[in-house]
């Protein structure tokens, strides 16, 4: 059994394609397929169950899948402490980001990190998909970090490091009949016509749940999965959205107002519970904390 086997087995089983692991680990979906068969064969047992187009963990492969990933941490593990006796560390980070970041400068604790930890390689990934689909690859593996936003309280297999809070405002075009309040409550502005982001993402969570625990429903009837679009629909007067307050700042409130609300936002750092970080994604981990220092 080749350790390289092993990183392959885990790739499939954790996108449950060949295609996408041979892309997670950037190389041909051929060798994958063939490292998995030589596996297969030195066990003597069928890991996945093929079905046509799709797979499945076979009883071998599910069994194996705790082994290897245990195998794979005790790998990387070793590494670590070599490299500290060094003084050195290094190894990859695959970060998944939000659209909109607020205060956390994400291109400045990128360059510290290339500064100070060179060795260090940092694979942003940026989301369209919103939180849940980040919280989802963080629980699969195929994110290691992630930065997200999610409402308090606890996430089932993850953990979550606070790194910034901030309220959100409710942003309409000049001409509202509210454009001249600087407070509002939900019941206030539940009748209207609203720009917002995809279910999953963090900020639309946060603003279903408030609602849904107010009592009150809202009709949107327009997704976007970027800040800007939404904000150039609201300036010119096809809806009104939730943003977090950062969002308007440098420019982007020209022609708009924003209202204050009750509701807050949060961004959060996310890792799996599941396994101890390695060096490279503990400086990670220590970088996005300062900045929470830095902001508070």
């Amino acid at each position: 059994m080749q350790l390289f086997q092993i990183e392959y087995f885990i790739a499939v089983s954790e996108s449950m394609s060949f295609t996408g692991a041979a892309r997670r680990i950037n190389i041909v979906q051929s060798a994958v397929s063939a490292g998995i068969r030589q596996l297969e064969h030195e066990l003597g047992s069928e890991l996945f169950i093929r079905q046509g187009r799709t797979i499945r963990l076979a009883p071998a492969g599910e069994a194996l899948l705790p082994r290897a990933r245990t195998i794979l941490a005790d790998v990387q593990a070793a590494r670590d402490a070599v490299d500290d006796i060094r003084g050195t560390v290094r190894g990859t980070v695959t970060l998944g980001t939000l659209a909109h970041t607020g205060n956390v400068d994400l291109l400045r604790i990128m360059q510290t990190v290339r500064r100070d930890f060179p060795a260090i390689v940092i694979k942003l990934r940026q989301t369209v998909l919103g939180t849940r689909s980040s919280l989802a690859d963080i629980r699969s593996g195929t994110l290691d970090l992630a930065l997200v936003s999610v409402p308090e309280g606890a996430t089932p297999g993850v953990e979550l490091f606070s790194l910034h809070t901030e309220g959100i405002v409710f942003v309409c075009p000049d001409s509202h009949r509210l454009a001249g309040r600087k407070r509002v409550s939900l019941s206030e502005i539940a009748d209207g016509s609203f720009v917002d982001f995809p279910e999953g993402w963090g900020i639309r969570a946060t603003v279903d749940t408030a609602f849904a625990a107010a009592g009150l429903s809202r009709s949107v009837h327009t997704e976007v999965v970027s800040v800007t679009m939404a904000l150039d629909l609201v300036r010119a007067g096809l809806g009104v959205a939730f943003m977090p307050a950062s969002a308007l700042e440098n420019g982007h409130g020209q022609g708009i107002r924003a209202i204050q609300t009750p509701l807050v936002w949060h961004i959060q750092v996310a890792r799996a519970r599941t396994r101890q970080p390695t060096a490279a994604e503990q400086v990670l981990i220590d970088e996005l904390r300062q900045t929470r220092s830095e902001i508070d």
